[in-house]
């Protein structure tokens, strides 16, 4: 899954990242989670068991956060691109 949060910093989206983590905020069917910078935003690319895992999670703690986050901070939520699914294959993760 990739996803761009234009108009969010780097700083903005740890922020989410720390407050997700520090209320126990463990998204089910994980399994990788990777931000990068990109002209004007952040990219998040995700690994996930499936789609539906990560619907649940958005639906359910990332966007009642992120949407707090972005009202808190004056942040525009029209930057954010809608959620692109690929599947993944030969996805190799030590120790898992």
């Amino acid at each position: 899954m990739t996803q761009e949060f234009r108009g969010v910093t780097r700083e903005d989206a740890e922020e989410v990242g720390n407050r997700l983590r520090d209320r126990g905020m463990q998204p089910a069917g994980l399994i990788a989670h990777v931000l990068t910078e990109i002209p004007g935003g952040i990219r998040a690319t995700d690994i996930w068991e499936s789609e539906a895992d990560f619907q649940a999670f958005a639906k359910e703690q990332l966007m009642p956060m992120a949407g707090a986050f972005a009202e808190e901070r004056g942040i525009s939520m029209d930057g954010i691109s809608d959620p692109t699914f690929a599947e993944a294959f030969d996805v190799d993760v030590p120790g898992r």
